[in-house]
């Protein structure tokens, strides 16, 4: 494996909640009372699809998409990378290509560039609605890895939902497991292995 793309939430932050306590409280002044474990499906997914399949219009996504988005500012106060992660991205970059590739759009990605400076890591970034399709299809990671100029055979996707792992799949390259946050099911099966803690990164050059 020489090149490497990654997932954010869950991946590298540890902010999975806060979206969702975000969107149920979004929903709620929408007039809909979801509990949090039946919004988790919208994990790994671009926020407008979430609303999509949620029920929302093309004319209310846009206005309840930026009510998400600052619904969710509260609940992610106390937001941080993973332990050792921003070490290991380090380590990692000086060898091999790295690639970043969410379900944020640009200016969300933007605006949480600013905070947590993932810019400096990573050879191209690929944002939600830059590919054809957003994950759940593989578009945004072939888009990654072309323009990376890498090979099916040496790419690997980094993430932790199912979401993911059927991006990967759909694009035909490996997925490994960000178990920090999602522990190993059949929906989330790795085509290579199950991370346990940011180090176990460094393993996966010598995988595939």
């Amino acid at each position: 494996m020489n090149t490497f793309i990654f997932d954010i939430d869950g991946t590298l932050l540890d902010n999975v909640e806060g979206y969702l306590y975000g969107l149920q409280k979004t929903l709620l002044r929408h007039g809909r009372k979801v509990a949090i474990h039946d919004l988790t499906w919208t994990n790994g997914r671009a926020g407008v699809d979430s609303l999509k399949e949620l029920g929302f219009s093309d004319a209310e996504i846009p206005t309840v998409h930026e009510e998400w988005q600052q619904d969710s500012k509260a609940f992610l106060t106390d937001v941080s990378w993973f332990p050792d992660m921003q070490a290991v991205l380090e380590q990692l970059g000086q060898q091999y290509k790295l690639g970043l590739v969410t379900s944020k759009d640009k200016p969300q990605f933007l605006e949480e560039d600013k905070k947590y400076h993932f810019s400096p890591y990573f050879q191209t970034v690929v944002v939600a609605g830059e590919a054809k399709r957003n994950k759940p299809f593989g578009d945004p990671i072939t888009l990654a890895r072309e323009r990376l100029g890498s090979n099916l055979e040496k790419t690997i996707y980094i993430g932790d939902t199912s979401t993911d792992a059927q991006a990967a799949a759909n694009a035909n390259v490996a997925f490994a497991l960000a178990g920090w946050t999602t522990p190993p099911s059949p929906a989330v099966a790795p085509r290579i292995a199950v991370l346990h803690q940011a180090s176990d990164l460094l393993k996966l050059p010598d995988l595939g």
